[in-house]
């Protein structure tokens, strides 16, 4: 964990120095090109031990990128063994075709792609590039897009469409949410965003819409049993189990605690009414947390909702690192509450780290060696 923690603290040191250039674009410039470095070199040349999902990715493309078969088949073929959504079907079919057969060609170019999308999308919203990069990492937010490939890529098409969203253009966020849902199918829950968003921001509704998840949770099973999804990997998982998720009770908690956090904060910063559009991100996300109580999968949907989350949280406490902050002062509870965060982030990942390493492999961390041939970690298995 110390190496991981001392990855971090490269992220505040780019801050502060950029704090001394006398041109706020060149300081602009120099964080955005700083954490695209950090963020590649860290994920792009990582182990394939290195997060959960690494080796997985790597052992499908190794299997597919030696079958014969597969690379003289048409990049447009949809095979359903696969258990691949299209899009990400036609994009390894593609790379292992015209670009390289190396398993490690799929680690490589999904981190240059996530690293260019994160740090656009955090430029976009926020003025401290390296501050916000280092809350994501803290919070394993950006851990967890990393190691989640297929989600990732729809994430970020997510935050394209979401610029659209902002500006009214709803044709054009549905066509990219459908788009995404081509990478990962949990793209389509967005496809509710709008409606969801426009009804008032009110404690009553929101108490409604949490009796809705509560229904919905009490009656997962019988749900998804009418959708035909018994034979589901997941929905077996789940009855086997036949107990309320852990981890689902810790992403509760943990989202509990930072949406309390963005209401006190909100209190004291005396603004009238809270933006009806992050309301809802929040009154969504927990009921999307509720319901993975009884089937934690359902959680992967919040994987989009959580950094809209984190930027409205620092809208409020740290308003001076956003380019449209919802607080206008900055305070000394601002400063403690940002403290108390990165606590709370860090007990996480140490909690984590060392009671249930399974959940994410943060650590040892390691860089893939380019120059071994084979790499056992249970990939070569079909």
């Amino acid at each position: 964990m110390v190496v991981l923690f001392l990855y971090f603290a490269l992220f505040l040191a780019v801050h502060f120095l950029a704090k001394r250039f006398n041109s706020t674009e060149t300081a602009r410039q120099f964080e955005i090109v700083c954490c695209f470095l950090l963020l590649f070199i860290f994920f792009g040349f990582r182990d394939i031990t290195v997060l959960n999902d690494s080796p997985h990715y790597y052992g499908f493309y190794y299997h597919k990128a030696h079958s014969l078969a597969y690379q003289n088949d048409s990049i447009f073929t949809f095979r359903l063994l696969d258990k691949f959504e299209y899009g990400f079907q036609v994009l390894v079919h593609f790379l292992i075709k015209y670009v390289s057969k190396d398993p490690y060609t799929i680690i490589f170019l999904s981190s240059l792609v996530i690293s260019i999308g994160e740090i656009w999308f955090i430029s976009k919203h926020c003025k401290d590039i390296a501050k916000m990069c280092f809350f994501m990492l803290i919070s394993s937010l950006l851990f967890t897009h990393y190691c989640i490939i297929r989600q990732a890529l729809a994430i970020l098409i997510f935050y394209i469409a979401f610029d659209y969203f902002q500006k009214g253009k709803m044709w054009k966020y549905v066509l990219l949410i459908l788009c995404a849902g081509l990478f990962h199918y949990s793209a389509y829950f967005l496809l509710l965003l709008p409606l969801i968003c426009k009804n008032k921001p009110t404690w009553r509704n929101a108490i409604i819409a949490f009796g809705i998840a509560v229904v919905l949770a009490a009656f997962t099973f019988e749900l998804l049993s009418i959708l035909g999804l018994r034979d589901h990997p997941y929905y077996k998982a789940a009855v086997q189990k036949n107990a309320i998720s852990i981890v689902g009770i810790a992403d509760c908690a943990l989202l509990s605690l930072i949406i309390g956090i963005i209401a006190y904060a909100h209190r004291i910063s005396r603004r009238p009414q809270i933006d009806a559009f992050y309301f809802w991100i929040c009154t969504t996300a927990m009921c999307v947390s509720i319901v993975s109580l009884v089937i934690y999968p359902i959680a992967r949907v919040n994987e989009y909702l959580w950094p809209l989350i984190l930027f409205m949280l620092f809208k409020y406490i740290d308003p001076q690192a956003m380019k449209e902050p919802f607080s206008p002062s900055f305070t000394g509870t601002h400063r403690l509450l940002r403290i108390f965060i990165v606590l709370v982030f860090a007990v996480k990942m140490i909690g984590i780290n060392a009671f249930r390493p399974e959940w994410q492999h943060y650590t040892p961390y390691k860089f893939y060696r380019f120059d071994q041939e084979r790499h056992n970690f249970n990939i070569y298995r079909l």
